[in-house]
């Protein structure tokens, strides 16, 4: 498999920046796989080449990935403006690779929002399968934060988001709140895996039990101090305001031993320091960028406590999976995070440290001032945040389970590039035809719609009007509408009776004409359906299909398709979902003219109403061993 991998700041771990996208690369190499790495230039990374641009990019080869670096100079401390500039810059060079390239996969990884313009035109253009990363929920969070203000841009980013989201063949979010935040787009959960950042457990690790605490390795730091540091950007977003409050609250209680060191740079850094100067705050110290072997060391020979800091904008609660959280508890740090959300559950259930509410700096030196001077507290907390970093976020472990995701991905989704533009012109033509005959169709039908719906209501009671909630197109829920042709009727103790009790002559004459089934036009004029394709069956059977069963909903659920004019519902389901899969692959104007004909034919004999002994379908429990289930 070649994947084709987009992620603007891309470095080695011999960089200062998040290795995440390095790591995911290399495990792909070390699994087989081609990686073509598109990245820019950005001060705070190591791309891992040198030597001049040609043509606007270079490229090499770096520890097995294909490194293509485009000549695009980008900083944090550039303006809005600026950097917006670059980021279109650099997502118009990448579509152009995209369109060209003989990649299988298309992985592109926020922020910002517009690394998924390539693999939205690559999808669409030429049908390669696309992974869709998010790091971030946009435009939530530049809006939460005042960051960008205008209506238009930020209605452009809502439907680039939109599309980014729906034209990924598979989402994969760094925060359970991320997730959340996707599906509530309308993607289907079962697209969408929570894969967080994960901790290094071989560049991080606590020191030996031999070894103790060095804050005099620090520039300007006394031994014998206690020391909690931030690491990674100080940004708008970072909210480090909250640390110098901090610093003032701790010096107004006399503890001058806890030293507080804040390691990056960032936009917001220059003001920091001047306040730390205006104030005469002594017990904060700043360092730059280092390369993550430096940090690794620092953290590991002269740091006490990590923190957790963000500004206060109820957006970051619902999802941030920040690279220095794992960080320390990969080196056996216990964390304070003073902001709600995930990690901070995480650390309270998994006593990693203390979260404090936001804008509180006496909580926050509260916590600070406990774990100085509570030893034992202290390593018992960094015991259980080595452990979970081994148990649960191994940076091996989860590589595994993102590379799963494009592996399958392109399984399922590779055959789509085979004759991409006659489907793509099929699917278009036929999207029309559908609605133009369902338009036409409940024309004509009206009367009869009419009296049936006046019929259920005097035979059944009200509702007229089956609804459920059925799987569509990729997955993605849409309410069926039918009508009604069973009671409610319950027992004594309030429970529905079994199906056969509740189907009614009527509603078995409905049935059988299939006249129960004609509201489903509404569904085909929406967009929802098709005449013709595979029946929209349950949601919770989306979990218990095969991978190869799951391709089902590769096509728009249909009116009628493949299997009910090959047995309907006398068909055993492992039969039924087989049909439907031909059908996927073999789909046609022909084959549906077929099968629309063939269905008026069956419709009229009423041939596989039911299954054997049945009244209606018995329900699907799964049919894949344990090993093959999603």
């Amino acid at each position: 498999m070649k994947v084709l991998y987009y992620h603007q700041y891309f470095s080695t771990p011999a960089g200062p920046a998040g290795t995440r996208s390095y790591a995911l690369a290399h495990s792909l190499v070390e699994a087989g796989h081609q990686v073509q790495m598109v990245c820019l230039q950005d001060a705070r990374t190591h791309t891992g080449l040198s030597g001049p641009f040609t043509a606007g990019c270079r490229s090499g080869l770096v520890d097995g990935i294909e490194v293509i670096e485009f000549d695009l100079p980008y900083s944090n401390h550039a303006g809005l403006l600026d950097r917006a500039l670059v980021f279109l810059r650099y997502s118009w060079q990448s579509l152009r690779l995209a369109l060209r390239s003989d990649a299988d996969l298309i992985f592109a990884t926020t922020t910002p929002l517009t690394a998924g313009i390539p693999g939205i035109a690559a999808r669409w253009l030429r049908g390669i399968p696309f992974v869709f990363e998010v790091r971030d929920l946009w435009p939530e969070l530049p809006r939460a934060m005042g960051v960008v203000r205008n209506p238009l841009v930020l209605r452009a980013l809502s439907v680039l988001e939109w599309c980014s989201y729906h034209s990924a063949d598979a989402c994969i979010g760094l925060a359970p709140g991320i997730c959340e935040g996707i599906a509530d787009r309308g993607v289907a959960p079962s697209l969408i895996t929570s894969i967080p950042n994960a901790c290094d457990l071989v560049l991080f690790h606590p020191p030996s039990p031999a070894q103790h605490k060095r804050p005099e390795l620090i520039p300007g730091v006394a031994a014998r101090s206690f020391v909690a540091a931030f690491t990674g950007a100080h940004g708008q977003a970072n909210g480090l305001d909250a640390v110098l409050d901090l610093a003032a609250e701790l010096r107004r209680r006399g503890r001058n031993d806890i030293k507080l060191l804040l390691i990056g740079d960032g936009r917001c850094k220059p003001a920091l320091k001047q306040r730390v100067a205006a104030e005469n705050l002594q017990n904060c110290h700043f360092l730059p960028l280092v390369p993550k072997p430096h940090l690794a060391h620092l953290l590991r020979q002269s740091v006490h406590v990590g923190l957790m800091v963000l500004a206060d904008v109820p957006a970051f609660y619902r999802g941030t999976s920040p690279n220095k959280f794992f960080d320390y508890l990969a080196c056996g740090l216990p964390v304070v995070n003073n902001y709600p959300g995930w990690l901070a559950d995480l650390i309270r259930s998994h006593q990693l440290g203390v979260p404090v509410p936001p804008r509180d700096p006496k909580a926050f030196a509260d916590a600070l001032i406990a774990l100085a001077d509570d030893p034992v507290q202290r390593q018992t907390m960094g015991e259980n945040a080595r452990a979970l970093a081994e148990s649960k976020f191994s940076r091996v472990l989860l590589a595994a389970q993102w590379r799963k995701v494009l592996e399958s991905t392109a399984k399922r989704y590779g055959r789509r590039r085979i004759g991409f533009v006659r489907r793509t012109a099929y699917r278009l033509l036929k999207g029309a035809a559908d609605r133009l005959a369902a338009l036409l169709a409940l024309l004509l039908l009206s009367p009869l719609l009419l009296v049936v719906a006046v019929l259920v209501r005097w035979r059944l009671g009200a509702p007229v009007l089956f609804r459920q909630q059925r799987p569509g197109y990729v997955e993605r829920p849409f309410e069926l509408l039918k009508f009604r042709t069973m009671t409610n009727a319950r027992d004594a103790s309030g429970a529905l009776l079994t199906d056969a009790e509740r189907l009614t002559p009527f509603g078995r004459w409905l049935r059988a004409t299939s006249i129960d089934e004609l509201p489903e036009l509404i569904n085909i004029l929406r967009g929802e359906m098709s005449f013709v394709g595979p029946r929209p069956l349950l949601m919770q059977y989306l979990p218990l299909y095969s991978p190869v069963q799951a391709r089902r909903h590769d096509v728009k659920p249909g009116f009628s398709g493949w299997a009910q004019i090959n047995g309907r519902n006398a068909l055993p389901w492992e039969e039924k979902f087989r049909l439907d899969v031909w059908y996927v692959d073999h789909q046609s104007f022909w084959l549906d003219l077929r099968i629309f004909l063939i269905t008026l034919w069956k419709v009229i004999r009423r041939d596989g109403i039911s299954a054997a002994g049945e009244a209606t379908m018995a329900p699907f429990t799964g049919s894949a061993p344990a090993s093959e289930a999603r």
